[in-house]
Protein backbone atom coordinates (compact mmCIF):
# COMPACT_ATOMS: atom_id res chain seq x y z
CA UNK A 1 0.00 0.00 0.00
CA UNK A 2 1.32 3.75 -0.81
CA UNK A 3 1.99 6.21 1.62
CA UNK A 4 -0.20 9.12 1.47
CA UNK A 5 1.85 12.01 -0.22
CA UNK A 6 1.57 13.99 2.38
CA UNK A 7 3.38 11.67 4.90
CA UNK A 8 5.58 11.04 2.03
CA UNK A 9 6.95 14.89 1.90
CA UNK A 10 6.63 15.30 5.97
CA UNK A 11 9.64 12.77 5.70
CA UNK A 12 11.87 14.46 3.24
CA UNK A 13 10.84 18.00 4.70
CA UNK A 14 12.48 16.51 7.91
CA UNK A 15 15.89 16.53 5.95
CA UNK A 16 15.85 20.16 5.99
CA UNK A 17 19.15 20.57 7.84
CA UNK A 18 18.33 24.07 9.52
CA UNK A 19 15.50 22.76 11.49
CA UNK A 20 15.20 23.23 15.20
CA UNK A 21 16.11 20.31 16.76
CA UNK A 22 13.42 18.42 19.22
CA UNK A 23 10.40 21.29 17.36
CA UNK A 24 7.81 19.45 16.24
CA UNK A 25 6.41 18.82 12.44
CA UNK A 26 3.19 18.27 11.97
CA UNK A 27 0.80 17.82 9.26
CA UNK A 28 -2.40 20.14 8.55
CA UNK A 29 -2.28 21.41 12.08
CA UNK A 30 -0.03 24.21 13.33
CA UNK A 31 0.24 25.34 17.06
CA UNK A 32 0.44 28.72 18.91
CA UNK A 33 4.13 27.92 20.68
CA UNK A 34 7.08 28.72 18.82
CA UNK A 35 8.89 26.92 17.30
CA UNK A 36 6.75 24.78 15.72
CA UNK A 37 6.28 23.17 11.56
CA UNK A 38 3.66 22.29 9.78
CA UNK A 39 3.01 20.68 6.39
CA UNK A 40 -0.36 20.90 5.03
CA UNK A 41 -2.02 20.08 1.31
CA UNK A 42 -3.21 23.06 -0.48
CA UNK A 43 -6.41 22.44 -2.87
CA UNK A 44 -6.07 22.21 -6.58
CA UNK A 45 -6.49 20.39 -9.69
CA UNK A 46 -4.58 16.74 -9.35
CA UNK A 47 -4.02 16.91 -13.33
CA UNK A 48 -0.52 19.14 -13.86
CA UNK A 49 -0.23 18.25 -17.64
CA UNK A 50 -2.63 15.68 -19.77
CA UNK A 51 -0.80 13.97 -23.01
CA UNK A 52 -2.87 13.12 -26.13
CA UNK A 53 -2.16 9.04 -25.22
CA UNK A 54 -3.95 9.49 -21.98
CA UNK A 55 -1.11 9.54 -19.59
CA UNK A 56 -0.33 12.58 -17.14
CA UNK A 57 1.77 14.38 -14.85
CA UNK A 58 0.13 14.65 -11.51
CA UNK A 59 0.50 17.47 -8.83
CA UNK A 60 -0.06 18.19 -5.26
CA UNK A 61 0.59 21.58 -4.25
CA UNK A 62 1.54 22.05 -0.20
CA UNK A 63 1.76 24.71 2.54
CA UNK A 64 5.37 24.05 4.28
CA UNK A 65 4.80 26.64 7.86
CA UNK A 66 6.27 27.69 11.14
CA UNK A 67 5.11 29.13 13.85
CA UNK A 68 8.01 31.62 15.10
CA UNK A 69 9.32 33.69 17.50
CA UNK A 70 7.78 37.44 16.67
CA UNK A 71 8.21 41.13 17.78
CA UNK A 72 9.15 44.52 16.95
CA UNK A 73 13.20 43.86 16.79
CA UNK A 74 14.41 43.98 13.04
CA UNK A 75 17.17 41.17 13.84
CA UNK A 76 14.20 38.57 15.16
CA UNK A 77 11.77 39.23 11.55
CA UNK A 78 15.26 38.91 9.47
CA UNK A 79 16.08 35.68 10.85
CA UNK A 80 12.65 34.15 10.15
CA UNK A 81 12.36 34.96 7.22
CA UNK A 82 15.99 34.29 6.34
CA UNK A 83 15.15 30.88 7.17
CA UNK A 84 12.48 30.63 4.38
CA UNK A 85 15.79 31.81 2.10
CA UNK A 86 17.73 28.87 3.25
CA UNK A 87 14.48 26.64 2.78
CA UNK A 88 14.16 27.69 -0.96
CA UNK A 89 17.70 26.96 -1.34
CA UNK A 90 17.78 24.01 -0.44
CA UNK A 91 14.73 22.46 -2.04
CA UNK A 92 16.13 24.34 -5.36
CA UNK A 93 19.35 22.81 -4.82
CA UNK A 94 17.71 19.47 -4.35
CA UNK A 95 15.36 19.81 -7.42
CA UNK A 96 18.42 20.21 -9.83
CA UNK A 97 20.53 17.70 -8.45
CA UNK A 98 17.88 15.11 -8.82
CA UNK A 99 17.52 14.67 -4.65
CA UNK A 100 13.08 14.54 -4.74
CA UNK A 101 10.93 12.73 -2.49
CA UNK A 102 10.48 8.98 -2.22
CA UNK A 103 6.69 8.76 -3.18
CA UNK A 104 5.82 5.09 -2.62
CA UNK A 105 4.64 3.58 -6.23
CA UNK A 106 4.82 7.32 -7.63
CA UNK A 107 7.46 8.88 -9.63
CA UNK A 108 8.64 11.95 -8.41
CA UNK A 109 9.96 14.57 -11.40
CA UNK A 110 10.51 17.71 -9.69
CA UNK A 111 9.72 20.01 -6.28
CA UNK A 112 9.69 24.01 -6.46
CA UNK A 113 8.97 26.67 -4.63
CA UNK A 114 6.18 28.83 -5.93
CA UNK A 115 5.72 31.68 -3.10
CA UNK A 116 8.69 33.23 -0.92
CA UNK A 117 8.46 32.55 2.65
CA UNK A 118 6.54 35.34 4.16
CA UNK A 119 4.47 35.80 7.58
CA UNK A 120 0.56 35.41 7.11
CA UNK A 121 -0.46 36.35 10.53
CA UNK A 122 1.05 37.65 14.09
CA UNK A 123 -0.06 37.41 17.61
CA UNK A 124 1.50 39.38 20.54
CA UNK A 125 4.54 37.22 19.98
CA UNK A 126 4.35 34.90 17.34
CA UNK A 127 4.08 34.91 13.51
CA UNK A 128 3.06 32.01 11.22
CA UNK A 129 5.55 31.95 8.44
CA UNK A 130 4.55 29.86 5.21
CA UNK A 131 5.67 28.89 1.85
CA UNK A 132 4.10 27.54 -1.01
CA UNK A 133 5.33 24.26 -2.83
CA UNK A 134 4.22 22.22 -5.94
CA UNK A 135 5.67 18.43 -6.49
CA UNK A 136 5.19 16.55 -9.66
CA UNK A 137 4.91 13.41 -10.59
CA UNK A 138 4.22 10.32 -12.38
CA UNK A 139 1.68 7.53 -11.06
CA UNK A 140 3.66 4.04 -11.68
Amino acid sequence: MKRPLIECLRDYILGFPELKDGCLCNVDYLGDQSIEYDIEAVPCDPVYKRYIDGDCLKQFLFLFASREDYNAQVATCIENLHFYEKFEDWIEDNNSNGNLPALDGRVPVSIEVLTRGYPLSAEADTARYQIQLRLIYEEE
